[in-house]
């Protein structure tokens, strides 16, 4: 055990430290750390500038373009009032049963955020969808929850997360795919359960006081505009069912082209004739909504260029091997007893340690990188549920006048069957 994988580890540490108590963001924590254990690992000064902050900038540029996408269609479905509609038609579906309104809402909510992202489209739908589950005599507590179920619930459907994985992953198409429907099935009975468990059968007069934020309904669009958001992975999932090569084999879509055509088919179907500006400021508006999200995957990429650079894979995977299990029930208990540790921008967080370390899993070449994979997209779920720090957890509480610890403590539970459901697939049929 050398004193350069020791100082690394404690970097690792370090870090977490830092961005758990808020000392820095993970903007600026995750660079930095690819430049000190670079550092360390003693690799040249040269070396640094060119393989480690040159590369790693450009590293998921896959994902980044994906992500521009995902936000001008989240921009088309904003601005065109599909899914302002979406969440109504549910609503009418409803009536006044709250176990109906919750079913309908919620699962409205997921298909929404198959395309949707971000802090603005949250404030968006949850401005509307908020007060028609807590006037039907659903608690504020349960209401903001279940918001933050069907948002995650979407999100394990999201084209430009696939994106994501693709590049920091190094995960191919079909296993991700295999993975999100597996994931999804048991993330949507778990939320059926929470909706069962907690939501009363009658409706009851709610007492809230509701945030002063208003929002304007819009004008109603056709029923086939409504596929808007599900159009990305419907291409995804269906595409390579329909057209092979010339030996039979599936052809895949691109991630981009999907999305594309889903941005073309949700201005066609609402406002062809405003197609040019509808397009331009979407274009614009969407580019500033991701650009954080832009920023944060130039500080992956340079960290997980860092982390498994051979240098820093010989210094660390000594240490990590002798941590990791290596059985299948090791495996489950392991991630399963570690998953919280995916709250406070944590190192099972893919979007911040997690990408890092899950480099360090893989080179200790204890396990399968798909099961490593397959564990850390699990423990995503407790992130996006779940974590205090999130933007859109911290909206919801204030709007519906709860606290974020409250919502953690009713999700938990929850969000920790669906990782050990998700970790036990992994283990029986990805292993």
């Amino acid at each position: 055990m050398s004193v350069q994988g020791i100082l690394i580890i404690l970097v690792f540490v370090f870090f977490a430290y830092l961005m758990v108590t808020q000392k820095m963001p993970a903007l600026l924590a995750l660079p930095s750390m690819a430049i000190v254990i670079a550092i360390i690992a003693g690799m040249p000064l040269n070396y640094i500038f060119s393989n480690i902050i040159g590369a790693g900038a450009v590293r998921l540029q896959g994902a980044m373009a994906a992500a521009i996408f995902g936000a001008i269609l989240a921009q088309i479905i904003n601005k065109t009032g599909i899914s302002d509609n979406i969440v109504r038609t549910a609503a009418e579906l409803g009536g006044d049963r709250p176990i109906a309104v919750a079913l309908a809402i919620t699962f409205a909510v997921a298909l929404i955020f198959t395309s949707l992202g971000g802090l603005g489209s949250v404030i968006m739908v949850g401005t509307i969808v908020l007060p028609i589950l807590i006037s039907v005599g659903i608690e504020p507590v349960i209401a903001a929850s279940l918001l933050l179920m069907g948002l995650n619930l979407g999100g394990l459907f999201n084209v430009m997360n696939y994106a994501f994985y693709q590049s920091a992953l190094n995960l191919d198409m079909a296993t991700i795919k295999s993975f999100a429907l597996a994931f999804g099935i048991i993330a949507a009975v778990v939320l059926l359960l929470f909706i069962f468990i907690n939501v009363p059968k009658k409706k009851t007069v709610a007492a809230w006081a509701m945030s002063t934020e208003t929002h304007e309904e819009k004008p109603r669009v056709s029923w086939y505009a409504l596929l808007t958001p599900i159009i990305p992975v419907l291409l995804l999932f269906i595409w390579p069912l329909i057209f092979k090569d010339a030996e039979g084999k599936p052809i895949q879509i691109d991630i981009i082209s999907a999305m594309l055509i889903g941005i073309l088919y949700g201005i066609l179907t609402t406002k062809p004739r405003e197609i040019k500006n509808l397009l331009t400021s979407s274009i614009i508006e969407g580019i500033k909504d991701v650009a954080p999200a832009l920023g944060l995957m130039i500080g992956i990429g340079m960290l997980l260029l860092a982390v498994m650079d051979k240098t820093t894979a010989a210094l660390i995977s000594p240490i990590i091997s002798k941590i990791l299990p290596t059985s299948k029930i090791g495996y489950v208990l392991f991630f399963i007893i570690l998953s919280p540790l995916a709250l406070y921008r944590g190192p099972l967080n893919l979007w911040g340690l997690g990408s890092g370390v899950a480099a360090l899993m893989i080179s200790a070449g204890t396990l399968p990188p798909q099961a490593i994979m397959g564990a850390l997209i699990a423990t995503g779920n407790i992130q996006g549920v779940c974590d205090p720090t999130n933007t859109h957890n911290v909206w919801t509480a204030y709007f519906t006048n709860t606290d974020t610890t409250t919502i953690l403590k009713k999700t938990l539970p929850y969000m920790l069957i669906v990782v050990l459901l998700d970790i036990i697939y992994v283990a029986l049929f990805k292993w």
